[in-house]
């Protein structure tokens, strides 16, 4: 993500010294006292002090930005449009940032092709289609925000040695200068540090360290994982035509008996002897045709399906008049994604029994056991006790949980509180990759043994699926011959049936050798973000233009590799949202075609970046 606008100017946090004129000091008598003159050791304190001061301002000086594309999306927004659904009333964000008043360049999705590709400016967004539901909506009309305003922190890096600050940490999402233009700054996510080899593979990101002989996941702290997930479904949100028809229901219990859902949302159990009651999720997407026959009131060519978890992400999903997606943007989405988080609202109504929440890859079932008599969790990978622990807080009452599958790690907060701090690892092979099978299409569950509970706000999020190249699906050359989508039915008849992935077992990897003092970045939305998977080295001088004034001289002399961003391009960490944009409400009153009153602070989006 390049910012093409120029920074905020600095000095809004920048301190500065009083002009007033101070009054000589008094004694307690209230008479002033005669003025001494300063010796050797008050000037070397007036030094010491003064450098200090100059320390401090410099140290917690502040630097302004707005972010004006989509490829940090969705920790950072680009310039886009907010969209209620008009069937299920998700909240969904659409990238606009190749609409007027904010440049785009050539490319889908905010992506620039071919290195010196002009930028230009496109038709209005038309479209955009929901991740909850997948109805594509008409959104023209919707007004067009600006990208978010915000702080980033230069002394950090500068100096690491003061309180606070650090050498740069991977996950951080950090502003630099990008080494093809050192005059425009980007923002991207810190992938790879210095010494390392970073290894992109099935969506992961792998690091192997100077010295050592094998990769390993690299696994994010629990408060990066959470800023980091991506909405899969959230069961708070129902589409409208789906209201009466159970078939199209995602959350359905094992038995007729077992769970009963009171208000909508809400499932109940009383549970009785030593059998798991589940309340199970299948991931039935309407395919484009079913959203037709649906909305047209005709009878669907075919039943709803279970489908596999994708990398899906409505931001992407933008459609212009010059740009025709009857796909609602899935065939730009292919990749199954097994990492995933699970969130839910626990009531307890009785001091007894199990819960269970389940969370499946690659068929194997991952499980976090709640014993609501005493506390007790376990965590299990397959039929493999992980560890367990004692929750003081997990009792009779409502308990917000979170189960988590990320990284080769499991990971269970109740209300907000980390139980095994950032997780329990497993190992997995770094050469045999997890392949789904027939059970990832349902692959989350919630189970009760012997107890009596009520879940609701049951939510699903995936992980950010890493493609090894931006703007290219990795699948696009490895279907079987036979299996090749050519329209989202297709890709959904595939995905429903996991053995058509069975080539997954052959998805390369790509290496990134990374030097000294020099770092690797990407993008949140890793699709069409442009990083350092998708650099030259344009600034690398030509030895045979004498004249560096000269196009394609360069400058460059240190032979940094394309993927590499020296530390001395680093400009700081980006720390605060402090304006995302107005929030209107009330009457729709337009002062122009984006600008809406009245409107407020979008206090919700005003957050610490991680």
């Amino acid at each position: 993500m390049e910012f093409s606008n120029r920074p905020i100017p600095r000095g809004s946090l920048t301190m500065k010294r009083s002009n007033a004129t101070r009054p000589e000091p008094a004694s307690l008598d209230g008479k002033a006292k005669p003025t001494k003159k300063e010796g050797h050791r008050e000037t070397v304190e007036a030094i010491v002090v003064a450098f200090i001061l100059a320390l401090l301002v410099r140290g917690f000086e502040a630097e302004a930005f707005v972010i004006p594309t989509g490829s940090m999306a969705p920790t950072l927004m680009g310039r886009h449009k907010e969209v209620t659904c008009p069937q299920c009333k998700f909240v969904y964000t659409v990238n606009a940032s190749g609409e007027e008043g904010g440049q785009q360049s050539l490319g889908f999705g905010g992506l620039r092709i071919g290195q010196n590709s002009a930028p230009h400016f496109s038709a209005r967004v038309n479209t955009g289609t929901c991740v909850n539901c997948r109805y594509t909506a008409k959104v023209a009309d919707e007004p067009t925000f600006n990208g978010d305003r915000i702080l980033v922190m230069k002394f950090p890096y500068d100096m690491p040695f003061l309180p606070g600050a650090s050498d740069p940490e991977r996950w951080d999402i950090v502003v630099f200068r990008y080494p093809e233009e050192p005059e425009m700054s980007y923002i991207k996510r810190l992938a790879g540090k210095p010494g390392e080899t970073l290894r992109i593979w099935h969506g992961d990101i792998y690091i192997k360290k100077a010295g050592d002989s094998k990769f390993e996941i690299a696994r994010k702290p629990l408060r990066h994982l959470n800023a980091m997930a991506m909405t899969v479904h959230d069961d708070r949100y129902r589409p409208a035509s789906m209201w009466d028809k159970p078939e199209w229901l995602r959350w359905t219990s094992s038995k007729p008996e077992g769970w009963k859902e009171g208000d909508p949302g809400t499932y109940m159990i009383e549970a009785k002897g030593p059998d798991p009651t589940e309340l199970r999720y299948r991931h039935l997407v309407p395919d484009p045709e079913q959203w037709d026959a649906l909305l047209n009131q005709r009878e669907l060519s075919q039943g709803p399906r279970p489908t596999l978890i994708t990398d899906y992400y409505s931001y992407n999903t933008n459609q212009t008049s010059g740009t025709v997606m009857e796909d609602g943007g899935a065939m730009a989405h292919p990749h199954w994604v097994g990492d995933l988080l699970f969130s839910a609202k626990l009531e307890v109504k009785e001091a007894r029994g199990v819960v269970r929440f389940e969370l499946v890859e690659g068929g194997v079932p991952n499980r976090c056991e709640l014993n609501l008599a005493d506390g007790t969790v376990r965590l299990f990978r397959g039929k493999s006790e992980l560890g367990s622990a004692k929750s003081p807080d997990l009792g009779v009452g409502s308990h917000d949980v979170l189960f988590t599958n990320f990284d080769d790690r499991l990971t269970v907060a109740i209300d907000g509180k980390p139980v095994f701090g950032n997780g329990l690892e497993y190992e997995e092979s770094a050469t045999t990759p997890p392949i789904p099978t027939d059970a990832d299409l349902s692959p989350a569950a919630v189970a009760a043994t012997d107890a009596s509970v009520a879940v609701s706000d049951l939510v699903l999020k995936r992980d950010i699926y890493y493609t090894l190249n931006p703007g290219h699906a990795d699948y696009d050359s490895l279907w079987n011959e036979n299996d090749v989508p050519v329209n989202a039915v297709e890709l959904f008849d595939n995905l429903s049936d996991p053995s058509t992935l069975a080539f997954l077992n052959d998805l390369p990897s790509k290496d990134y050798v990374i030097g000294e003092d020099r770092y690797l970045m990407l993008g949140d939305n890793s699709p069409w973000s442009r990083d350092s998977r998708g650099w030259n080295n344009l600034d690398r001088r030509d030895p045979t233009i004498t004249d560096i004034n000269e196009p394609g001289a360069g400058w460059e002399t240190e032979e940094r590799a394309s993927w590499e961003v020296p530390r001395k391009l680093l400009t700081g960490k980006a720390f605060f949202i402090y304006w995302p944009h107005g929030k209107p409400f009330g009457p729709d009153i337009r002062l122009s075609r984006d600008f809406r009153i009245p409107f407020r602070p979008y206090v919700e989006r005003m957050k610490w970046i991680r």
